[in-house]
């Protein structure tokens, strides 16, 4: 989970909000690397959001990684 915050100015600079933004993200190796990351404003709908991606099988998949030994 990733929080950012979106600040919203007025053209003199003044803050009139802070939009809250979270980032829910999943990877999955299995023969490939698949991965998917969704946004929302909330917690639970970042999660909501990455679950329904994943059933809906709306995941980025590449078969291009290096494992590296340490």
């Amino acid at each position: 989970m990733e929080y950012r915050e979106n600040h919203l100015r007025g053209e003199d600079g003044t803050l009139l909000e802070a939009v809250p933004s979270w980032t829910a993200e999943a990877e999955r190796f299995d023969r490939g690397l698949a991965y998917a990351s969704a946004v929302g404003a909330t917690i639970e709908e970042a999660w909501a959001r990455l679950r329904a991606d994943v059933e809906a099988d709306r995941a980025t998949t590449t078969s291009r990684i290096r494992l590296l030994r340490a």
